[in-house]
């Protein structure tokens, strides 16, 4: 028997088993963004989500070409969620999150929390020397579930064993400046997650909502479960809340103070969303 036989009667016994199947599955990948390219991409989310879907004559910076940025997009970290549906399909940003740390913004130009609340009492005590300010959270409309938010929620997670954070703190919104309709979780807020008067963050007077914190509310899960889905998040984790509340006319939100120092973490959440 020839060589050139023997090869083909070995290659006529082989079988190639080839898995298309990952070929044509979703992924998902989160991460920092790395490059001024992906922070771009983050912003372009941010714009989408914050003006294109909910408001009907949305802010256009030309400059920008649709972007939302500001100064401190420049020291930040950014935290990415990647989407591709397919091996074959371009990959797309559906999730971010902007983290800044203390130690960068004392030396930048502070802290973006700042534009709305007074966080000199906070700051002032030194209780917590390295803290963490999240904000610019937003998630892609056809990706909107807890899947997406643990994912990025875990890189935190990271972050924050990573840089040694001893608290987070950032704003959270309802989605409208009509105080009226949510009035009665504006004040359920501030009866039952009040931050210690020690380190309390009070509303920049320019910007306070005029709010009946003495009016007598109903107590019932409706009342909760009307929340925004991250001030539910972060009253899980066992956030507290700043004073006062603020409208902010360009995003059309209701703004409160989330504070949540990480001794205090409910370890039991955390584990929830790490497993």
């Amino acid at each position: 028997m020839t060589i050139n036989t023997l090869l083909r009667k070995v290659n006529q016994n082989k079988r190639f088993n080839i898995n298309t199947y990952d070929f044509f599955k979703p992924t998902f990948n989160v991460k920092l963004a790395e490059s001024r390219g992906e922070i771009k991409l983050a912003q372009k989310l941010r714009y989408k989500v914050f003006f294109s879907e909910r408001i009907k004559n949305p802010i256009l910076n030309i400059g920008n070409f649709r972007r939302d940025s500001d100064k401190f997009d420049n020291y930040a970290d950014h935290i990415i969620v990647n989407h591709r549906k397919s091996k074959f399909s371009k990959t797309k940003v559906i999730g971010t999150y902007r983290l800044l740390r203390q130690s960068v913004a004392e030396k930048k130009s502070g802290f973006y929390s700042c534009d709305e609340f007074n966080l000199e009492n906070l700051l002032n005590s030194r209780i917590y020397n390295n803290m963490l300010e999240l904000s610019r959270s937003c998630i892609s409309q056809k990706f909107r579930n807890k899947n997406v938010l643990q994912l990025m929620w875990k890189e935190i997670h990271h972050y924050i064993n990573k840089n040694n954070i001893d608290a987070l703190f950032g704003t959270a919104s309802f989605l409208s400046t009509n105080v009226s309709k949510i009035e009665d979780q504006l004040i359920y807020l501030n009866h039952h997650h009040k931050m210690p008067d020690n380190i309390t963050v009070s509303a920049l007077p320019k910007y306070r909502v005029n709010i009946d914190y003495q009016k007598k509310i109903n107590l019932n899960i409706r009342l909760f479960a009307k929340l925004p889905t991250l001030i539910k998040a972060y009253l899980k984790f066992n956030a507290s809340i700043g004073t006062g509340a603020v409208i902010d006319n360009k995003f059309k939100t209701t703004d409160v103070f989330i504070f949540l120092p990480i001794e205090k973490i409910n370890k039991e959440y955390v584990n929830k969303i790490l497993d």
